[in-house]
């Protein structure tokens, strides 16, 4: 009885314990995500086409973000504004961030106003985090001339890129959507101008990979803005209004007559190739308006070019570093070797002479130093001599019997026993004294 007690006694100390943690589990908040204002780590950011646009033009900006020891996690938001006077080309618009090795390490949303990207955890543990952006805008106002685009960057600094908005005087666009069905819409906007065309007909030339769905619809059109148009109801009739032969490559569209106002054309084709679709690859479209002739003057042409892609113009990628025991090294440059000296701006004749003066600088050079040498050879031989002529003369020597004899010296006789040592002494100083200089004048050469 008593063991079966100390049984559920820990049986229920132990399901206490459990109980402890599944509540303190609970009750510790997960770490919420940051959202980060992206001027704050933008380190350069400017308009990377143009300078001259038309309102209906693309306008292509690119952002470069670093944010150092700031580490980046998983949910994330990095929100980027576009400058005051800039508005996003396609609001709604998503697409992937990527690592240079193809990672997916966010998901980037287009507004009106900026992009907001939400990072995953693919930087998790990195350091020294970096994000490059091209995104593409248009410019929102619809005045013209020459303005200044502003852009945020850290430490509350700015940058600015010049860009000229130009009225666009065309009398003939084209422009094409892809559809979620795997056709485009493509539409001509005719007498943007809105002047008097009389005997106006449209020709039109399908690109690659299309075919044409027979089915026209042709409208009356009014601006509502510089850039903003609206189609009249109903739309024109088919036989009286104008008349539209179908070919193989396209069609041929002819007003039955006179057209003063804006007309909009919309039709479609089908995509025939659809891996094609969200490759990127952009497909073509051609149309040609003629007017006028006969009794109301001479003939007039004007060609507008249509193009649509899968990709809307944004993208993204960064990445960050892995090692953090990194030093502040710096690779060696990958080079050829060489210096462009003038950054290209040489002549041919200017190259050569600057050659060849180098060359002869070169030469001097090698020279000074030849003759600096052989100075200092002359030099080092004139010291030797003048060691030598003050010597006495030259003695040979021999060993006897742990004594050194001069032999020769036949003047002196007492001074054979009594100064040998001296005499030895003085010749090992010679000897050391000549192999002295020997070794200087070696040294110097």
């Amino acid at each position: 009885m008593i063991k079966n007690s100390k049984v559920w006694r820990l049986i229920i100390g132990l399901l206490g314990l459990v109980l402890v943690l599944v509540v303190s589990q609970m009750a510790t908040p997960a770490k919420a995500a940051t959202n980060y204002n992206g001027a704050d780590f933008t380190t350069s950011a400017s308009v990377t086409n143009g300078p001259d646009f038309k309102h209906k033009d693309t306008i292509d900006i690119q952002y470069n973000l670093n944010f150092g020891n700031t580490p980046i996690h998983n949910g994330d938001t990095i929100t980027l504004d576009f400058p005051e006077n800039l508005k996003g080309k396609t609001p709604g618009d998503e697409f992937k961030v990527y690592d240079t090795d193809g990672t997916v390490i966010g998901n980037a949303v287009v507004s009106d106003t900026g992009v907001v990207i939400t990072m995953n955890d693919a930087l998790e543990g990195k350091t020294n985090d970096k994000l490059t952006l091209n995104l593409a805008t248009k410019y929102r106002y619809e005045d013209t001339g020459e303005k200044d685009v502003t852009f945020q960057l850290k430490d509350k600094g700015n940058s600015t890129s010049q860009i000229n908005i130009v009225s666009d005087e065309a009398n003939l666009s084209k422009k094409g959507v892809l559809q979620d069905d795997g056709t485009i819409k493509w539409t001509i906007l005719v007498n943007r101008q809105e002047l008097e065309m009389k005997n106006l007909d449209i020709t039109d030339t399908i690109g690659d990979y299309q075919d044409l769905i027979h089915g026209v619809t042709v409208s009356n059109g009014t601006w509502t803005s510089t850039t903003s148009y609206k189609r009249e109801k109903p739309a024109m009739t088919e036989g009286d209004d104008y008349n539209v032969t179908y070919n193989d490559n396209g069609f041929d569209l002819a007003f039955t007559d006179t057209v003063n106002n804006l007309v909009v054309i919309d039709y479609y084709t089908k995509v025939t190739d659809p891996s094609l679709i969200d490759s990127g690859y952009k497909f073509r479209n051609n149309a040609v308006m003629n007017w006028g002739g006969g009794t109301s003057g001479g003939k007039h042409s004007e060609e507008a070019n249509g193009k649509v892609s899968s990709s809307n113009g944004n993208s993204g990628s960064g990445g960050g570093d892995t090692n953090t025991n990194e030093t502040d090294e710096e690779e060696e440059e990958d080079n050829t070797g060489t210096i462009d000296v003038d950054e290209g701006t040489e002549t041919d004749k200017e190259q050569e002479e600057r050659e060849q003066e180098e060359k002869n600088e070169a030469a001097k050079k090698e020279a000074a130093e030849a003759a600096a040498k052989k100075a200092a050879a002359k030099k080092a031989a004139a010291a030797k001599a003048a060691s030598l002529k003050h010597q006495p003369a030259k003695a040979t020597v021999t060993e006897n019997g742990g004594h050194t004899v001069a032999a020769g010296n036949t003047k002196l006789p007492q001074t054979r026993e009594a100064n040998a040592t001296p005499l030895s002494i003085l010749g090992v100083a010679l000897a050391t004294a000549t192999l002295g200089v020997s070794a200087v004048v070696r040294r110097h050469f």
